[in-house]
């Protein structure tokens, strides 16, 4: 048996499965991650919190208008109902009905402005509300991909285990805790390949007895640099 390529083996499996599992966290933390959509939630809140103050504002302005109107209608009947006779009362009424109508137009103006903006918001409001739709909509389609490559590199794990449960079968117990120590120490990588007489993974140059040691299939070579589990092909 050639322990060195079954454990080779056994490693291009677990590499294999742990590329799967870092995807699959990978595709976990997009699918949870709703950055694209909330960044679009924070500035509707935002716009709709601004537009509510602005329409309270507007409320206020059309109360007080509406106040002042009543006052100028109330003095502007007094006026013309001729009951006031005496010349200071009436200059008095007078000079009341003139800052009334200029407060009035005041407020006509302030009213109109605030009205302005308000429909720019709404306008605002509208076209963050469309943006969001089509934010929900495109992470929707992005999650239900990422579901499905998740889905498949499930079914593709499960098929590599079953193929690392038979290639266990033709290992010893002694060799296989070497290898896992090996795959705990070295991040992962416990037998690297030998390319061009020298070990893939540190890249050290092997001597010619070790080139020919990791060729034979009756021992194990390890790299005399990372101390990882030489196969040669």
């Amino acid at each position: 048996m050639n322990l060195a390529f079954q454990l080779s083996r056994l490693q291009k499996i677990d590499t294999e499965l742990d590329q799967i599992s870092q995807r699959q966290k990978d595709l976990t933390r997009l699918i949870e991650d709703q950055s694209i959509v909330d960044e679009v939630k924070n500035r509707l809140d935002d716009v709709n919190a601004e537009l509510a103050s602005r329409q309270r504002t507007l409320k206020g302005i059309e109360d007080k208008n509406n106040q002042l109107q009543m006052k100028l209608q109330e003095d502007e009947h007094a006026l013309y109902a001729g009951k006031i006779r005496l010349p200071r009362e009436l200059q008095d009424l007078q000079n009341e009905i003139a800052s009334l109508k200029k407060q009035i137009s005041t407020q006509d103006e302030s009213q109109f402005n605030t009205m302005m903006q308000v429909e720019d918001q709404e306008k605002q409001l509208s076209g963050i509300q469309a943006e969001l739709a089509e934010a929900q909509s495109t992470f929707a389609t992005r999650v239900a991909g990422w579901r499905g490559e998740f889905s498949s590199l499930e079914k593709k794990k499960e098929n590599l285990l079953t193929e690392r449960n038979a290639a266990e079968q033709n290992l010893d117990t002694a060799s296989i805790q070497q290898y896992e120590t090996l795959r705990k120490t070295k991040r992962g990588l416990a037998v690297a390949l030998v390319s061009e007489q020298a070990c893939a993974a540190c890249g050290a140059t092997l001597t010619p007895a070790d080139w020919q040691a990791a060729r034979s299939p009756q021992r194990l070579v390890f790299c005399t640099s990372c101390g990882r589990i030489l196969y040669a092909g």
